[in-house]
């Protein structure tokens, strides 16, 4: 399944090239240094440039498990090390540890070594082993970064223990982070609530939070909607991949209906049934809800004749509207997505 939704991949992309556009425009001074791998190697790194990627496959054959073997907590404390040795401050903009075992020791060599950062951007970290500590170190990062936006730590094993303590309080105190990705972390009803309950109630600056695949239910989405009455940042909230229902999709609706900034909802892979689709339509095409400008309903159990009727409901049945006959509705720029599965 789809960890990232497109248009997260998208902006990670964009901003990606902006960063390398800006290196080949910029005169950066080159920083070689001999580092140690998981592996019981070493390998010369570039650290003066400000994007540094580590999800590296450098043969086609090489797979994801012998590239998550290769920069590990070692690789991570010796970057640290050789830029003390050379009196340099940390001039990352985007750092990428995607798929490498980072771990809780290697977060805590970040949360050091990036303390003093005044440049980080985007910091990459989806499955890279970080465990309760792990998510503890991320917390104390976001509490001290005046300039990070983007922070990615998908499909790693917080639990609802990891997003309590120093994480609920770094991300409260934090005013910068614009994108934050907890998808496939475990979390569940507790951990989703507590963020709701705490820091997301009313952030400074967050304006996308990805919960997709992390084991919810319908009872989360009190806290969600008690988060979107007092919430006037975010606007994009994706839900995706869980196990939310029909009485999920109808509490969502009274949310949404007292929120005017959220413009994004993803609610694709969930159990809502036609009856969550209508409300939620009924809701995107109303008055109320035209402050949404893409709501993703596939893949909820709706069936033929749920797609149907509601698309009668909607005033764009399928067999009139040949703009519109596969699973994305258009309404001129919003989009409403849905399909029979």
């Amino acid at each position: 399944f789809w960890l990232f939704s497109t248009e997260q991949i998208a902006f990670a992309s964009v901003r990606s090239t902006d960063a390398s556009t800006k290196m080949a425009s910029t005169d950066v001074m080159p920083m070689p240094v001999s580092l140690p791998t998981s592996a019981g190697t070493r390998e010369v790194l570039d650290l003066g440039y400000p994007l540094l990627n580590l999800q590296k496959l450098d043969d086609p054959k090489v797979s994801i498990h012998q590239c998550s073997q290769k920069y590990g907590p070692q690789a991570i404390r010796s970057i640290f090390e050789k830029l003390q040795e050379r009196r340099k401050e940390p001039e990352f903009e985007e750092l990428n540890f995607s798929d490498n075992h980072v771990g809780d020791e290697g977060a805590e060599c970040l949360k050091d070594g990036l303390k003093n950062s005044l440049t980080l951007k985007r910091l990459l970290m989806p499955r890279t082993g970080l465990k309760t500590r792990g998510f503890q170190c991320m917390g104390e990062l976001l509490q001290h970064s005046s300039t990070l936006e983007m922070l990615v730590l998908s499909s790693n094993m917080a639990d609802p223990k990891g997003v309590e303590g120093s994480f609920m309080i770094g991300l409260q105190k934090n005013k910068s982070l614009k994108s934050l990705c907890l998808a496939a972390c475990r979390l569940g009803n507790q951990g989703v609530g507590q963020l709701c309950a705490g820091p997301l109630a009313n952030h400074f600056s967050l304006e996308h939070v990805s919960f997709s695949y992390n084991r919810l239910e319908d009872e989360v989405c009190s806290s969600v909607v008690k988060m979107l009455a007092t919430n006037t940042k975010l606007k994009y909230l994706e839900l995706n991949g869980n196990s939310l229902g029909v009485a999920a999709a109808e509490e969502l609706v009274k949310g949404l209906q007292s929120n005017k900034t959220l413009e994004k909802l993803g609610l694709a892979q969930n159990s809502i049934m036609q009856k969550g689709a209508t409300a939620l339509s009924k809701h995107f095409v109303s008055d109320k809800g035209q402050n949404l400008v893409y709501l993703d309903l596939r893949y909820n159990k709706v069936g033929y004749y749920g797609c149907v009727d509601i698309r009668k409901m909607i005033n764009k049945p399928m067999e009139d509207d040949e703009a519109n006959k596969g699973w994305m509705i258009n309404f001129g720029e919003r989009q409403l997505m849905l399909n029979a599965h």
